[in-house]
């Protein structure tokens, strides 16, 4: 996982979801990072934005 850019990050992904207070995981099987704890802004190739 890399920084790239903010607006691309894990934090305002639609798999980055809450495991615990202040604590999230990526929830996308094709990331690198799936089932890993993720930090706001962590980024990878498989980002997908949020629907609102």
């Amino acid at each position: 996982m890399s920084n790239i850019t903010t607006f691309q990050c894990c934090g305002t992904c639609a798999y980055h979801i809450p495991m615990a207070a202040d604590e999230f995981c990526c929830d996308n099987e094709d990331s690198e990072g799936y089932g890993l704890s993720t930090a706001y802004d962590d980024c990878c190739e498989e980002y997908e934005e949020r629907e609102e």
